[in-house]
């Protein structure tokens, strides 16, 4: 049975001041007069309907307490639905393709990012495999493709393993009765005696203040609010971003003012293959991972396009940020529409205004190290496509900020820690509005991965 408490018709009224005077009956029937606040009261609150708030929401309405599910936009599923897949190890989809790769790959990978913390590697390593096998299972997601730690779904309508995960997490977590409110962002979190005991927040009617016994932020970061990464990251302050315009840090905000330390806010994860669609901006990674080779104006390469998305963002602004993924018809990874095409790689190269004879040396050198597998300039050693196949394609992309790495400080329990170190009674976090100290690797993944262990630690607090 629910247990939401609603007061009814307790007002604010704003036009009330220290005077004595009492305001008159006309003004209390001005709609601008009163704000209508509501008071509720459940078991826990989320913050956040993304890929970590969903999966904290599942678990702990599954544990047997209510849930309210706070989410800003009108639709969820935040940064996690715009992803491509799932990273994990030693899962049965793995196996079953004949992929092997174990715990051991993962940590070695996730240490190989400078600050990375080797006991949250770890923790995450051991139990991302058991979280992919859980929303393939659960959800009915059809695993068609690994690689590695990568793991894809993409079913008929062209859907990627995240977007399926979330549309399928909302339906069914509606079902088993999370109350999942859209279009109503939380503004602030309740204390007492320094305890987060609920959640002021807004919807269409009004202000509603959720008690409750704890709260989970899931909120994101804040790759779209353009004075947080001034004061964060001003190099990258006034670019632009593939993160939904509600990534502006609201979670971040709202722990700090409740006394919530911060780290690694100046660790941003960049991205260097941007598109421009007519004025919104797209991620098209998928131009470095199926063979593709990143070139300057000048048609030539700049660096090893399978470095970290950082690493090559970074050499990219080095040479002007403005550059041409270029692919062979064996490597096209993107919508063909982004693509201008051509049946030679002289023609594709006047085609961009880059010259035909440049572009061309650099092409016949790639097909050489591909040859011998040994990459002469950068030492990229996963290849995947000669480029030799027509047509021929390119794309122009540019750098920008992926999402941000650092945000609330937690612990392993995922329990949200003061400026002092200590966890802050009732408050967790989860998915990118933490530091969780993996320094921008796999967000979906480790996103998922730890909303579904806060849950675990938000349930066993309160038994």
């Amino acid at each position: 049975m629910k247990k939401m408490k609603k007061t009814a018709g307790l007002a604010l009224l704003l036009a009330l001041s220290a005077c004595a005077a009492a305001p008159n009956q006309e003004d209390l029937n001005t709609p601008s007069a009163q704000i209508e606040v509501r008071e509720e009261t459940t078991d826990v609150v989320v913050v956040g309907a993304g890929g970590a708030g969903l999966t904290a929401a599942y678990f702990v309405q599954q544990g047997g307490h209510e849930v309210v599910l706070l989410e800003k936009r009108a639709m969820t599923g935040g940064n996690t639905a715009l992803a491509g897949f799932f990273a994990a190890n030693s899962t049965k989809m793995q196996e079953a393709m004949g992929d092997v790769y174990t715990q051991q790959d993962q940590i070695d990978f996730l240490m190989e990012t400078e600050g990375t913390d080797p006991e949250f590697a770890k923790l995450f390593a051991e139990n991302s495999g058991p979280t992919a096998e859980w929303a393939v299972d659960t959800l009915g997601i059809e695993v068609t493709r690994v690689n590695g730690r990568e793991i894809y779904a993409v079913d008929e309508k062209g859907t990627k393993f995240p977007a399926q995960f979330v549309s399928k997490l909302t339906a069914l977590n509606q079902q088993i009765g999370v109350d999942l409110r859209t279009e109503c962002p939380a503004t602030s979190l309740i204390l007492e005696d320094g305890k987060v005991v609920g959640v002021e927040a807004e919807d269409a009617q009004g202000k509603i203040i959720i008690h409750a016994q704890a709260v989970i932020l899931a909120s994101g970061g804040f790759a779209a609010n353009q004075e947080m990464l001034q004061q964060y990251a001003p190099e990258w302050a006034g670019g632009t971003t593939s993160n939904t315009a509600a990534t502006t840090g609201d979670g971040i905000l709202m722990a700090e003012a409740a006394g919530a330390a911060l780290s690694n806010m100046d660790q941003l994860t960049l991205n260097p293959t941007f598109y421009d669609d007519h004025g919104t901006t797209m991620s098209v990674s998928g131009v470095r991972y199926e063979g593709g080779i990143l070139v300057d104006p000048t048609g030539k390469r700049f660096a090893n396009e399978m470095a970290n998305y950082t690493e090559v963002s970074e050499a990219e602004k080095a040479i002007g940020s403005k550059a041409f993924a270029i692919m062979d018809s064996t490597s096209l990874a993107c919508n063909p529409k982004y693509a201008v095409e051509a049946d030679t790689i002289e023609d594709l190269a006047e085609k961009i205004g880059v010259d035909p004879a440049a572009l061309n040396e650099t092409v016949t050198n790639y097909q050489r190290y591909y040859d011998h597998q040994n990459d002469e300039e950068f030492g990229r050693t996963d290849m995947r496509s000669r480029i030799d196949t027509a047509p021929f394609y390119a794309v122009p992309v540019f750098p920008g900020v992926h999402h941000t790495r650092g945000g609330v400080t937690i612990n392993l329990r995922s329990q949200v820690l003061d400026t002092e170190g200590h966890s802050i009674p009732g408050l967790y976090g989860a998915g990118e509005v933490t530091d969780n100290k993996l320094m921008g690797n796999d967000p979906v993944a480790v996103g998922i991965t730890f909303g579904r262990l806060c849950a675990q630690s938000v349930l066993e607090d309160l038994q």
